[in-house]
């Protein structure tokens, strides 16, 4: 990956000296997309797609809410761990894979949503607070930016 204003003379000497080849961005390396520029939403439609795919396998299946919120506290919140742990995707994503989850939760009947009867907010809660304990999404981003952030500053300072 070059930025575009790169001249041809040097792409073709790093290829021939490299023996790698050129590539458009993003790139996908290790689950994460490596990109130049700002942030894209489209950057992160693998990860969006991977979350759809796994509930699209578990649609069909009558399952009960507890099943449910096994699936989503154990499987379908562990997919976009690694690539938040390494990059923060953009909200939107965040939000999108988030109402994903939600709409799996409570249903849908013939592609049409059914009422959800409690936020994702009210979701999130401990059990002791009223919730079911599912993690938010933009909660984990966080928290794993604040752990980035301190190994840095931790390792910096020796």
């Amino acid at each position: 990956m070059v930025p575009s204003n790169t001249s041809h003379d040097i792409i073709n000497n790093i290829q021939e000296v490299t023996g790698f080849s050129q590539k458009d961005s993003p790139l996908t390396y290790l689950g994460c997309p490596l990109y130049i520029g700002r942030q894209r939403i489209i950057y992160y439609s693998q990860l969006v797609e991977k979350v759809s795919k796994k509930i699209c396998g578990w649609q069909a299946r009558m399952l009960s809410f507890g099943g449910k919120i096994t699936l989503v506290k154990h499987a379908l919140q562990s997919i976009p761990i690694q690539t938040m742990a390494t990059i923060s995707p953009p909200s939107t994503t965040i939000k999108y894979i988030e109402s994903i989850i939600v709409d799996f939760f409570w249903g849908r009947d013939q592609d049409q949503r059914k009422y959800h009867w409690a936020s994702l907010e009210t979701m999130s809660l401990p059990y002791e607070e009223g919730g079911v304990g599912i993690r938010r999404l933009t909660d984990i981003c966080i928290s794993l930016q604040y752990k980035q952030w301190w190994n840095f500053k931790a390792k910096s300072s020796l």
